[in-house]
């Protein structure tokens, strides 16, 4: 290989470099125009460009679940080493929304009981059985809203009561409004997250304590579509 050749293999390799550089960092994007996932200027785009955190922009009125669109993650501590994690879809819910009164509005939701999942093989139907959530004669867990109070401007603490094994107890979901805005459809949509604790010795769930601990930690994230 001559001298001019080599320095031309070197000059390509010392290039590399900052080409990767130059397109991962957008560089030369149009006028007006940022990166992508910003919008003019540059500046980062909102979530979605039609929603909104504001709890008076969903309208008053019905709402149903959207089942495609819910779930709840609950964790467990195992054995003092970790926490395992279990995820249920949600069956049905309602909610009577009243954004002048945040505190009259109310909610409901059931949970199919044998819609669980695990990521450990076959697990779920030994979860599902008689020794601990016992689908088959209890296939259904309830929430039912008993008052609501705002905490914040897009916060509040759901009280209620949860049907779990045939046994009510009461229960506090801390909730936090996610977004309102039309859905792909054009249907006018509310979301929510929230987390919540309970004991599964009160709803009668003993199996395995206390090597698999009492307290259960839910994370839920569900959506509604206004009716009519």
């Amino acid at each position: 290989m001559t001298g001019r050749q080599k320095a031309l293999w070197l000059a390509a390799l010392l290039a590399v470099p900052c080409l990767l550089i130059d397109t991962s960092a957008g560089a030369q994007a149009p006028a007006g125009r940022g990166p992508r996932g910003a919008g003019a200027g540059g500046a980062p785009r909102a979530q979605h460009e039609g929603a909104s955190r504001d709890p008076s922009a969903a309208a008053a009125g019905a709402y149903k679940l959207d089942s495609d669109h819910a779930s709840i993650v609950f964790r467990i501590l195992h054995e003092g080493t970790s926490y395992s994690t279990f995820r249920f879809y949600t069956d049905a819910g309602t909610l009577d929304w009243n954004p002048a009164q945040i505190e009259s509005s109310k909610v409901e939701v059931t949970v199919d009981t044998k819609s669980l999942a695990t990521p450990v093989v076959n697990f779920a139907d030994r979860l599902t059985g008689e020794h601990y959530l016992n689908s088959a004669k209890f296939p259904q867990a309830r929430f039912v809203s008993t008052g609501i109070r705002r905490t914040g401007p897009t916060a509040g603490e759901i009280t209620g009561d949860l049907t779990l094994l045939g046994v009510t107890k009461p229960l506090v979901v801390e909730a936090d409004l996610v977004g309102v805005g039309p859905n792909a459809r054009g249907v006018p949509t509310v979301g929510f997250k929230g987390v919540a604790k309970l004991k599964r010795s009160d709803f009668g769930l003993m199996t395995l304590l206390p090597s698999i601990a009492d307290e259960v930690e839910l994370q839920i994230d569900i959506e509604f579509n206004r009716q009519g």
